[in-house]
């Protein structure tokens, strides 16, 4: 059985896409988008040999290899060029961060790019804003006792976001969601505990100016 967090992100693909999933290990979001007809045609790529041999064998299971292609590929490198969007997946933020940092004269041919870090999130936002890039759409994931958030972007150019946009999510804020507001009183509890045990000022200031956005943003909602 596909994971929460799969199935969700599978579901921020735009119809029609040719994606290219980096970083497919078993192909499981490869197999979805063609399942539910949301693509014709997908390529499964993926650093390592062995991962790429057991999402061959699930893409055969399921009688899809005329439409997911299998793809040896150091992050964009080998990807092919009718690829149109593109997810990066399941990955810390730094490795993410590398991967599209070595792609970035081929990002602005993209008409969607989906990532989602296991951690960092923040640090994703502000690679985006640094770049003047679009953020497009966001969904918060709360999947196995665990919280993602998936960012949809595009190479489009955007004024750089706000310090409150760039860490509670400039569309999460507009969106709300209870798995949001969930996400904002957890961040507002983690701060909570911490202001209560610092002793160093400085940090406590930050904590406290940190606290202030989450709880503007969830006010949003209100």
């Amino acid at each position: 059985m596909m994971n929460l967090r799969i199935q969700k992100i599978a579901k921020m693909v735009k119809p029609g896409m040719v994606v290219a999933d980096i970083g497919t290990d078993h192909a499981f979001l490869p197999i979805l988008l063609i399942r539910n007809h949301t693509c014709e045609k997908v390529y499964a790529c993926d650093i390592n040999e062995g991962p790429l041999k057991q999402a061959s064998a699930n893409i055969r299971k399921e009688g899809m290899q005329d439409q997911i292609i299998t793809v040896l590929s150091n992050g964009f490198e080998n990807v092919p060029a009718d690829a149109d969007a593109a997810v990066v997946a399941g990955m810390g933020y730094y490795t993410a961060a590398m991967i599209f940092e070595a792609a970035m004269e081929r990002l602005p041919f993209f008409r969607q790019i989906i990532v989602e870090v296991n951690r960092n999130v923040r640090e994703m936002r502000q690679w985006i804003s640094d770049r003047h890039f679009t953020i497009e759409d966001e969904i918060c994931i709360h999947d196995r006792n665990f919280d993602y958030i998936a960012i949809s972007f595009t190479a489009a150019f955007h004024e750089a976001y706000s310090p409150e946009e760039i860490l509670c999510g400039p569309v999460l804020m507009k969106k709300q969601g209870e798995e949001y507001q969930n996400y904002c009183r957890k961040q507002i509890k983690r701060l909570d505990l911490m202001l209560s045990a610092s002793k160093d000022a400085l940090k406590k200031q930050e904590a406290e100016e940190e606290k202030a956005m989450w709880t503007q943003a969830l006010q949003c909602g209100a």
